[in-house]
């Protein structure tokens, strides 16, 4: 598969993982065929390169998923494995935040069954100690209002590099802010 190259120069970056990136190209995994409606992980389907424009129409469009897809393919389980039900989970949680604009005030996580189940389901699915699966974790437990155990978890996280991530969420939790907070 040929990947898009791009850049996060002018990016806005929230704490759930979610970004706008004018410059970088958005290559969701799971995708819908728009002719047939199949929901597909991208990249376990074939794939074809047009060296041309006119072979480009010839080949499939697909579309973004909304959260009502997302939670289709939940339901019906056309992932394959938990690292796929991890992908759609964390896609489904970051459709459901709120996302505040630069220095907006972040909005409380969703009261929403349907957020919390996913949220849950997500936790329970992360594993392992490296810090980008501790930060996911520490967000979920932010966002669910479960703030001793956001700052349980992010006291295991030692790696200098997201320690800027890790005071800002840090901050929000001792706040008691659940929402996605943007990141800076």
């Amino acid at each position: 598969m040929n990947l898009a190259s791009g850049n996060t120069f002018g990016g806005v970056f929230w704490s759930d993982g979610s970004y706008f990136a004018p410059m970088l190209p958005d290559l969701p995994v799971f995708t819908r065929c728009a002719h047939c409606s199949q929901i597909f992980n991208s990249l376990k389907a074939e794939s074809e390169e047009a060296v041309s424009f006119d072979e480009a129409q010839d080949l499939p469009e697909v579309e973004h998923l909304s959260r009502e897809d997302i939670e289709e393919a939940l339901d019906s389980g056309v992932f394959e494995g938990a690292d796929d039900e991890t992908l759609l989970r964390i896609s489904l949680w970051q459709k459901m935040n709120r996302h505040p604009w630069k220095n907006e005030e972040p909005v409380p996580a969703p009261d929403d069954p349907g957020y919390r189940k996913n949220a849950e389901a997500l936790i329970a699915l992360l594993n392992g100690p490296d810090s980008e699966v501790l930060i996911r974790k520490a967000e979920l437990y932010r966002n669910l209002g479960k703030f001793d155990q956001c700052i349980a978890t992010l006291q295991k996280i030692s790696d200098s590099l997201v320690k800027t991530y890790k005071n800002q969420l840090e901050k929000a939790c001792r706040s008691q802010k659940s929402g996605t907070i943007c990141i800076s």
